[in-house]
């Protein structure tokens, strides 16, 4: 359905693309460029179906060993978001025949992703993927949303099956692969992907897995600093980073009321938040000090389980110096993917 939708805006920015071509009149050039940047503002948001398929289709064709396809196809959909974006700047210039020549470069490459997607990647997974891999799928899917009404709501049988979780027989793969995948899939070989995540001492932490030695390195080498007070308002836990150094902190505030960790003058203030945080009346605050002259954002995030109930709060010291003071040259540094 997200396929059908996007094909009926490729084969529309098409037709704009060949009339602007062949336009005469400034005013017509003018209404077509109007309707070529409506399709365009439109077709942006492909991003969302191509990350359905990069993020969770892919990972299952990886598994099983066909690594090749998914590198090309996630390829030529990079290229599309590249164009569009371009397309955006070059619709701001009077260059009539490159933006028809752009648009419909943009239509095309659509259109034979579409193709490959329809008649190459829908097919295959089609029969390679079980019930509880699908459910997986669509779970995650609804989380990143449509571009088209969804209003069926599938119940499906089985238990959601990751990635990670699929045990791969060896030849069975090439046997179920229709023709056309069958011959791109060879064309870059196939090795099933044996690797076993999940090691013994690993915690679940739900979105991963991770020993102890990992994450200790993880907290270290966050950008930030955090300290936690549980339920009680007790602190219970705080991270030294490897970067800069946010308020003076040690083992010994370990048990301590979070409150009697700050002067006096702010303890009002500190219990103000806290209770806020409690009650549900805010799921956060946010404010910004001075440590010399390094400008620290404080943040005071609300911790609270799957049913809402509050676990404790959680401190976050950032220091955003480069960021308020030199702005300009932060934006320079800014890296568009």
């Amino acid at each position: 359905m997200e396929n059908e939708y996007l094909l009926k805006k490729a084969e529309a920015l098409n037709i704009y693309a060949l009339s602007l071509s062949r336009a005469t009149s400034e005013d017509e050039k003018k209404a077509l460029i109007n309707n070529i940047r409506d399709l365009i503002n439109d077709l942006r948001k492909i991003r969302v179906h191509y990350r359905k398929i990069q993020m969770l289709i892919f990972p299952y064709l990886e598994k099983r060993g066909i690594s090749a396809v998914p590198r090309v196809l996630w390829a030529r959909e990079d290229e599309i978001i590249v164009k569009l974006r371009g397309m955006v700047k070059l619709l701001e210039s009077n260059d009539y025949m490159q933006i028809a020549k752009r648009a419909s470069e943009i239509a095309n490459g659509i259109s034979e992703i579409i193709f490959r997607e329809n008649k190459i990647l829908f097919p295959a997974v089609w029969v390679l993927l079980s019930e509880g891999e699908w459910a997986a799928i669509n779970d995650e899917a609804n989380k990143i949303g449509w571009l088209v009404n969804v209003d069926v709501k599938w119940t499906p049988r089985g238990k959601p099956t990751m990635p990670y979780e699929v045990k791969v027989v060896s030849g069975e793969v090439l046997e179920k692969l229709p023709q056309e995948m069958k011959i791109m899939a060879l064309a870059g070989g196939i090795k099933p992907d044996e690797y076993e995540l999940i090691r013994s001492g690993d915690l679940n932490l739900e979105t991963g897995f991770i020993n102890l030695d990992e994450l200790k390195s993880l907290i270290k080498s966050l950008p930030l600093e955090v300290t936690f007070a549980d339920v009680n308002d007790r602190v219970r836990f705080f991270s030294e980073g490897k970067f800069h150094k946010g308020f003076a902190r040690s083992k010994n505030i370990l048990g301590r009321r979070v409150e009697y960790c700050h002067p006096p003058r702010l303890e009002a203030f500190i219990k103000k938040v806290l209770n806020e945080l409690k009650s549900g009346a805010k799921d956060y605050e946010v404010f910004w000090t001075k440590m010399g002259d390094r400008i620290i954002r404080v943040m005071v995030v609300a911790l609270r389980n799957d049913e809402g109930k509050y676990l404790g709060a959680l401190e976050i010291v950032e220091d955003l110096t480069e960021i308020v003071e030199n702005p300009e040259e932060v934006k320079k540094k800014i890296l568009v993917i």
